[in-house]
């Protein structure tokens, strides 16, 4: 069994998810263990085959995108204190939804209807995330964000997606220049660098929300 990087901060979120699972199961963050399980597992999936049969995994791909839309969407949905921004993530959350189905349906034999779903779907929730932060901001002024586990996730998110939106639309020139690091491709690498991010910043949202429902209680 091989892990990298990524796979090994996938596994420390999902490790404090489930120490710490009593404080989270009667807050918003309640679905974040079964979440960290699926990635965990599709993720690790995805990483053996790349070191064995190197074949596309376009449909763990659809897979993963289908349940970060749900469970994105939902965070940021039940934590907006806003309407409006509640309804626009609705559809979005549905529109995504729908765009991997359809991907998942009829192109499973490369990444062409992947990735530019890919770019659009992570550009929006990049931008969702850097909203649900602004409005926090402004709303609330006796709110320290960095004590707030959805700011901690709302970072990962804008950071992960902005990220791999924008590297992910470099694809063809990456590959056309052979750009890579260490021998990983860039569009590997920096995904992966990106996970780290997003999962560490899990974390701190996880141990943030055990110790606001500790006081609470």
């Amino acid at each position: 069994m091989q892990f990298l990087i990524h796979n090994i901060t996938e596994l420390i979120a999902l490790v404090i998810a489930i120490v710490y699972y009593h404080y989270l199961k009667g807050s918003f963050m309640k679905w974040v263990l079964p979440f960290l399980v699926f990635i965990f597992l599709a993720e690790l999936f995805i990483t053996e085959k790349y070191f064995t049969l190197i074949k596309p995994n376009v449909i763990v791909q659809y897979t993963i995108g289908i349940i970060e839309s749900i469970f994105y969407g939902y965070l940021f949905y039940n934590y907006s204190g806003r309407k409006i921004l509640k309804k626009i993530i609705l559809y979005f959350v549905i529109l995504s939804v729908c765009m991997f189905l359809i991907g998942l349906s009829f192109y499973t034999k490369d990444y062409s209807f992947f990735l530019p779903a890919l770019i659009v779907i992570g550009f929006f929730l990049a931008l969702f995330a850097l909203t649900f932060i602004y409005t926090k901001f402004i709303d609330d002024d006796n709110t320290i964000l960095i004590n707030e586990p959805g700011f901690w996730i709302a970072f990962g998110v804008s950071l992960f997606f902005a990220g791999t939106s924008i590297v992910f639309s470099l694809y063809d020139l990456i590959l056309k220049n052979n750009l890579d690091i260490f021998g990983v491709k860039l569009y590997n690498f920096i995904p992966r660098i990106l996970s780290v991010v997003l999962y560490s910043s899990i974390s701190i949202a996880i141990i943030l929300c055990k110790k606001k429902t500790r006081i609470s209680l």
